[in-house]
């Protein structure tokens, strides 16, 4: 049985909860995306691992819905929840299909010395969904609001070949009935030829 000290999640994904003050520990400045996590145990070979993440699913070639580009999406985004558009919401983010054969046979996680189970990896991407795009329809949700400019960093650390990109963390300038505000309001962005689609919904609200 191998011993792997995981260190999961996209620069941007995971926020400390209200009122708890993070610990202090090491920052691996070679991976800086990457948080301290668990120690997973496994004797199944990465392909099985795939394999049974796989179990069910149809196979995508790209990306599916999302937008043209990463203001486009924003744009979207920022309408959606204007608008308290749950289907479009749905529709912008990836998919567990594209994730388990678009995003992770390509990520730095599925190769020595992490082969990390692609099952963890996607519950860490996607524990906070609910609750991140909840808390922001919450604070904005039928309200008027206008995108004025994203800025997104480009990720060149997690994917490690391929056409799969990842921006983030981004920030978003958006104009709202009283005020102009500059927050993160979603996670990382996947970008695939052409195709660009929100990783998850985590903010910073």
């Amino acid at each position: 049985m191998r011993a792997l000290v995981v260190m999961v999640g996209l620069v941007g994904l995971m926020a400390c909860g209200a009122g708890q003050k993070p610990a202090e520990v090491a920052v691996d400045t070679t991976r800086p995306w990457a948080k301290p996590g668990d120690v997973v145990d496994s004797i199944l070979p990465m392909p099985e691992l795939l394999r049974r993440f796989r179990v069910g699913l149809t196979q995508p070639t790209e990306l599916e819905g999302g937008a043209a580009s990463r203001d486009a999406l924003a744009a979207r985004f920022i309408g959606a929840i204007a608008t308290q558009d749950t289907v479009a919401l749905r529709g912008m983010l990836l998919s567990r299909a594209e994730f388990a054969w678009l995003m992770f046979p390509d990520h730095r996680y599925a190769e020595p010395p992490y082969e990390l189970d692609p099952g963890i990896f996607w519950l860490q991407l996607t524990a906070e969904n609910s609750k991140g795009v909840e808390r922001v329809l919450q604070r904005y949700g039928g309200q008027p609001l206008a995108l004025e400019r994203l800025t997104c960093d480009a990720d060149t650390l997690q994917m490690l070949r391929g056409p799969t990109k990842l921006w983030g963390p981004c920030r978003v300038r958006y104009r709202t009935a009283d005020s102009t505000l500059t927050r993160q309001l979603f996670g990382s962005m996947i970008e695939r030829n052409g195709r660009v689609k929100l990783v998850s919904y985590n903010n910073e609200f």
